[in-house]
């Protein structure tokens, strides 16, 4: 029973990781990829923000240690520092 669900995990997980580059790619977002991608640390222009696509889990290094989930609430959260700058 557990096989079928890890599997499961495991491709929910590849899948997640590809379109969260995918998106940060096509909206021009600089990231380094550590890990073989399964790190990214993003450019926020003012700090930088440490992702892990697969779980969607994100880390801002700034002073607040702002952090959430999420491709999109990570973009917003990027484009808010950059228009506070």
């Amino acid at each position: 029973m557990g096989s079928w669900f890890a599997e499961l995990t495991r491709e929910k997980r590849a899948k997640n990781t590809a379109s969260s580059t995918k998106i940060l790619l096509q909206r021009g977002i600089p990231f380094e990829s550590k890990n073989s991608g399964a790190h990214l640390v993003v450019d926020a222009e003012t700090h930088f923000v440490d992702f892990w696509p697969s779980g969607g889990r994100w880390i801002a290094r700034d002073l607040a240690k702002t952090n959430g989930r999420g491709v999109f609430k990570m973009l917003k959260h990027i484009a808010k520092a950059r228009r506070d700058a």
